[in-house]
Formats: structure tokens, sequence, C-alpha cells
């Protein structure tokens, strides 16, 4: 069985830093991965993320009509883009890497911190926070300052967000870190050991929770909320 793991925005070189980084994840079911070739390089604030959800959709539809659709898929951003809509058009599980992270930090700590990259995400994600029902176990969002296409393995990049980390954790006596974006997920290991506290990455989370619900057998609800789309007589 398949779990696919499909980043939203175009970047390739993205896309294989975080399967990298996963390479040691002990899965029962095989794991594909895409990008969307038509996304924008990067998902930094509103419109990106409309943008991108649109070409996130048509990827989940493609699979979809496959001869093997996927048993689970996995939204490899950590907005968390196109999610509730994703889960409308398939009945596998889809799971955000933000969600996935955010409800795992619930798990372990009492006040988590998310580090995103740059200040116009930390509204984003703070919705994102009211919509789970998690802004109380949050200690808040902080900045690095840093786009998304600079979180490769360059040491000033990855010092930039540890001080960052550091000073926000400090200051808001969080006992956990979230990475709020999938291009931090080659830190995670260092950070750790660095900070001295959990960190957390939503990619790893989100496919090991995928990984689960395939063996537990669980699927999207159609009932209600994710029900299928109405169909259009137009």
């Amino acid at each position: 069985m398949t779990i696919a793991i499909i980043n939203p925005n175009a970047s390739h070189f993205m896309t294989k830093q975080m399967q990298a980084s996963c390479s040691n994840l002990a899965l029962q079911n095989e794991t594909l991965w895409f990008e969307c070739e038509k996304s924008p390089a990067s998902i930094e604030g509103h419109s990106d993320g409309i943008y991108a959800a649109y070409h996130l959709l048509e990827k989940v539809r493609q699979l979809e009509n496959s001869a093997t659709p996927p048993k689970a898929y996995v939204i490899a951003c950590f907005d968390d883009t196109g999610l509730d809509a994703a889960r409308e058009i398939t009945a596998s599980p889809v799971i955000g890497i933000g969600e996935a992270a955010m409800h795992a930090a619930s798990f372990i700590s009492q006040n988590f911190l998310v580090m995103t990259t740059l200040q116009r995400s930390v509204g984003i994600l703070e919705r994102n926070l009211d919509h789970y029902g998690l802004r109380v176990r949050c200690a808040g969002v902080a900045a690095s300052g840093l786009p998304v296409l600079s979180l490769d393995a360059d040491e000033k990049s990855y010092d930039i967000v540890k001080q960052a980390a550091h000073k926000m954790l400090q200051a808001k006596k969080a006992d956990a870190l979230v990475l709020g974006c999938g291009g931090m997920s080659h830190w995670v290991d260092a950070l750790q050991q660095d900070l001295g506290l959990p960190v957390l990455d939503g990619v790893r989370i989100a496919i090991s929770f995928a990984d689960s619900f395939i063996g537990l057998k669980l699927s999207t609800s159609k009932v209600l909320g994710y029900a299928w789309p109405e169909a259009k007589t137009s």
C-alpha cells in the first residue's frame, strides 16, 4: 500500500531534502513523493497558498484516478495548504504536517513554540491553531526571518534559526519546539541536541500517522463535513 507525500510547492530540491530526512522511518507502507510543478516555488503568504492549493487538488485528483490510488496522503507544507479541500475529494486519510506536528507536540509538552520562516506566515499559523483547537497549548508562533528557499544545509541559516528558537523558547517558557516549515526537517536532530528539548518535524510525524491510519483501517468520513463535493448540473 502507498502513502503519497505531496509538496504543494514546485521545489524539487525541497522535496528531495524532506525525503532524505525521512529515509530512516520504519514504515509498513511504501512512500511516493511528489511536488506540484506549476505551483509557486515556495509558499509564503495567502496568495501563494491559494495558487498552490489548486495544483495540490489537481495532483490528488490525478492520483485518485490512477490504477492504484494511494491509501493515505500527506500534505508536506506546514500551512496545511488545501488540507480541508483535499479531504473532500478522497476517502483516504489526508494528513497535514502542520496539524500533525502541533497535535503531537500537545502529547509530549504542555506549552510548545512554533518556529516559522517569515513574519507573514505567523497569522496563517495562528489561524490554523484556532481551527485545530490548539491555541491554548501553544506558547506562540515566532518567525526566524529566513525565506523558505534559504532553508538549506547552510550553517549560517541553521544558526539563525537556532538562535531565534532559543531566544523565543526562553521568553515564552515553552518546553517543545515545532518546526514550522517542511524545509527545516533536516535540522530536527541537530536542533534537538543543541536546544536540549523535544523538536518536532511535521513531515516525519505526518508520514508516521498516515502509516498508522492505514494499519488501523481509518478513512476520511464522508457523512457530513468532508462529504464528496456536490455534483454540478451546469
